[in-house]
Order: C-alpha cells, then sequence, then structure tokens
C-alpha cells in the first residue's frame, strides 16, 4: 500500500524571501495534470473528509496553518502539520484525508483531472 509523506520541494532563499516552486524536473511520485487552490478558507474549518479511488495528490500550504489527518482503510492514522511553503505532502489514493485550516491558504497538485466519480465521500463506502 502507498503510504502519505513530506515532500521537499525545491527553494531559493535570499534577503527578499524564499521562492519556492515545482518545475518538471522535480521528483514528485507523478505528472500533475490539475491544480487547485484553497482560499478564504474561515479559520478552524474542516475541508477534505473524502477520499479517492485512483488520484495522487499533492498538498501545500502556502499560508497560515493546516493540521492534516488521513486514514487507511485498514485503520492506519497518520497526522500533519503543514505550515511551510517548501513543504507538500503526497496522499495517495485510498486515504480518507480530514484537514484543519488555521488561516490558511491551499494550493493542491493532482495526478489527473476532476472527476467527481474518483471521489468517495461517504464513510461507509469507504
Amino acid at each position: 500500500m502507498d503510504k502519505p509523506f513530506v515532500i521537499s520541494l525545491k527553494k531559493v532563499e535570499d534577503a527578499r524571501g524564499i521562492l519556492s516552486f515545482v518545475d518538471k524536473n522535480s521528483d514528485l511520485p507523478f505528472k500533475i495534470e490539475r491544480v487547485y487552490w484553497l482560499s478564504q478558507v474561515p479559520d478552524q474549518q474542516i475541508r477534505g473528509d473524502h477520499a479517492h479511488k485512483a488520484s495522487r495528490q499533492i498538498i501545500i500550504c502556502i499560508s497560515g496553518k493546516i493540521l492534516v489527518s488521513l486514514e487507511s482503510q485498514e485503520g492506519q492514522i497518520e497526522e500533519f502539520i503543514l505550515d511551510d511553503p517548501s513543504v507538500g505532502l503526497y496522499i495517495p489514493p485510498l486515504w480518507w484525508g480530514k484537514m484543519v485550516f488555521h488561516n490558511a491558504t491551499m494550493v493542491g497538485l493532482a495526478s489527473d483531472q476532476f472527476d467527481e466519480s474518483d471521489y468517495i465521500r461517504r464513510r461507509e463506502e469507504f
């Protein structure tokens, strides 16, 4: 079973700030087919609360903090704190994800185009 893991993204740091990026030569576990973002999420709002059948994702907290709880179909729980924009969290298929936003903006990188049939939105179906 594929497991979630943290990915260090490329970054350039100088007195003007930090530039983090992903390019086509990045060591990502999949080719990016879609980029999405969540902004202006109310503080302590829960997002996600679903799993994907096939889609693989990397989420990056651009600002603020996101508490991420992931659960496998076997009941294994992995928890992460995302608060560094030069770090991404790889989420494989068939992991139920729940994110709590704390004044955060998030960017997601996905292995495929949006397809509603890829979502598992009901726990009893997971």
